[in-house]
């Protein structure tokens, strides 16, 4: 399968699964991931009383966080389904429909800090993600920041499929085995989509029972990628919130919340193509 047909498949795979009718009530919470408060508590002072871009927000479980603080709030995600129920929801909250890679709907320099949560940037192929990178740069101010998380290639279960857990309640059981039935049809059926490549990967894992691909990199391949997007790395979280130290094991972590900054006085890579 070519590369522009299986970002096809991908997309149509991940449209299934987010724009089907009631996706928002997977989503709709209100609560924070360990590494998500731990980090806007550290870096509270770059959100309070500033300019805030929400990506991928869902049924708004971040927003109960980020609005009542921010100067400005701004909540974005792809799928019209999040985003009729947001505006439902919290008819207060400015909800549109838009996507990561393409932010042309805000002025350059237009925040001081942006929030992607549950791996939302893993949704795309490698030249998109890219492409996210450079477009949260351009909308934030110099100085601003973007914190995100994204799946851990070093974790040390990346590679693996479905597994059955096993409970004594018969109820949870059965439960445990419908979920283990759905999950190993979809690892199979979704399989050959995967791709290794050098630097990352595209796997399918327990997010939707195995049904989508998710992109997978090391903490210095993300650390690499965000420099080449005129982003600099000032902090990464292991899911419990704890801030890991340069060279730090991080293989017990399925996923990593980065906090990046801009850096001011010059372009991206992908800027200063786009400029040629």
């Amino acid at each position: 399968m070519t590369g522009g047909a299986m970002a096809a498949t991908q997309q149509a795979t991940i449209d299934a699964v987010y724009q089907a009718r009631g996706a928002y009530r997977r989503y709709a919470a209100n609560f924070l991931y360990p590494a998500e408060a731990a980090c806007l508590l550290k870096y509270q002072p770059r959100f309070c009383g500033r300019d805030v871009l929400d990506i991928g927000v869902g049924a708004g479980r971040t927003t109960h966080y980020l609005a009542p603080l921010a100067r400005r709030y701004e909540a974005i995600d792809y799928s019209p389904v999040m985003v009729a129920y947001l505006k439902r929801a919290m008819p207060g909250v400015s909800a549109r429909e838009a996507d990561f890679r393409d932010l042309r709907m805000f002025d350059a320099d237009a925040f001081d800090c942006a929030f992607a949560s549950d791996n939302v940037i893993d949704l795309f192929s490698h030249q998109d993600r890219l492409r996210a990178m450079s477009e949260v740069r351009r909308v934030l101010r110099p100085g601003g920041i973007i914190a995100f998380c994204a799946h851990n290639l070093r974790y040390g279960r990346a590679f693996s499929g479905p597994r059955l857990e096993w409970s004594s309640n018969p109820a949870s059981l059965a439960s445990n085995c419908a979920k283990f039935l759905a999950g190993a049809w979809n690892h199979l059926r979704v399989a050959r989509l995967r791709l290794i490549a050098e630097e990352y990967a595209l796997l399918n894992d327990q997010g939707h029972f195995y049904a989508c691909l998710h992109y997978y990199a090391s903490r210095k391949t993300v650390t690499a990628q965000l420099e080449k997007s005129g982003l600099r790395v000032i902090d990464v979280f292991d899911r419990a919130g704890h801030s890991l130290e340069e060279g730090e094991d991080d293989s017990h972590t399925p996923h990593l919340m980065y906090v990046a900054e801009r850096q001011p006085g010059r372009l991206s890579c992908i800027d200063d193509q786009r400029a040629q």
